[in-house]
């Protein structure tokens, strides 16, 4: 089983392979994992603008590289271009955002998201209002660290990640969800897990093994909820590269 981990925008050569390592310990061993960036886009997501500008790389490479895989994980906690992807693609696509929101359900009855920065509150809310969750949503607490610099200070960072932790155990969240992919791959659920008295839930490590049972019982998408693209038409249009005759 082979499952495509798709970066939406530009990430180096040396931190896809280092994500790519985690990222196949997070799976069965007989399971690959493939991390690929996007040919295109920003070099972190912290708006919306960043966000909708990663979206065409992200279905470009779907079509370009998707076929080759038995599911794909989009990389980003604010799963840009989700519902567009699963029209477009053959395969099942993961938005490791919607799956550990719903995978908390099983968790703990109200959660809370840890993100990155103050700014990220509101798209935050709105795309878990987007997923008819709100009224599960206990807090959202920021980090007040850009994505980028997450890494750079370890201790600083989960220094953070305990006082916020607090602070959204005392708006009443029963269990966290960590709303970063750069926490997610720093193992921030287990820098914190000794100090937080909740549950923290790593959106990579859900959203793979949720691709994962995706592939493995065969399931896809409802066409009824995600109509297929019309390929003949796009092929015409805005994927004259990428959608040959037979696509």
């Amino acid at each position: 089983m082979k499952i495509v981990y798709l970066i939406p925008g530009q990430m180096d050569d040396a931190e896809q392979r280092r994500r790519e390592l985690l990222a196949n310990k997070f799976v069965h061993p007989d399971t690959e994992v493939h991390v690929r960036a996007a040919p295109e886009g920003p070099i972190s997501i912290e708006s919306a603008v960043e966000e909708e500008m990663s979206v065409p790389s992200v279905l470009r490479a779907l079509l370009s590289f998707g076929h080759k895989y038995d599911a794909a994980v989009l990389g980003c906690f604010g799963d840009p271009g989700l519902r567009a992807a699963r029209e477009l693609a053959k395969i099942p696509v993961i938005g490791p955002a919607e799956s550990s929101i719903f995978f908390s359900q099983q968790i703990g009855d109200r959660f809370g998201v840890l993100v990155a920065l103050e700014r990220d509150i509101p798209t935050t809310r709105s795309m878990v209002a987007g997923y008819e969750m709100g009224h599960k949503l206990a807090s959202i607490q920021p980090l007040s660290i850009p994505v980028l610099d997450l890494a750079l200070d370890e201790s600083r960072t989960k220094t953070e990640l305990t006082r916020a932790a607090k602070l959204a155990e005392k708006d009443g969240a029963e269990c966290l969800i960590l709303g970063c992919m750069s926490l997610a791959y720093m193992l921030a659920d287990e820098l914190v897990q000794d100090s937080a008295s909740i549950p923290v839930l790593n959106p990579a490590k859900i959203a793979l093994r949720t691709a994962e049972t995706f592939a493995q019982m065969r399931f896809m998408h409802s066409r009824k909820t995600y109509p297929a693209a019309d390929y003949e038409k796009l092929q015409k249009s805005i994927f004259k590269a990428e959608l040959g005759p037979t696509a």
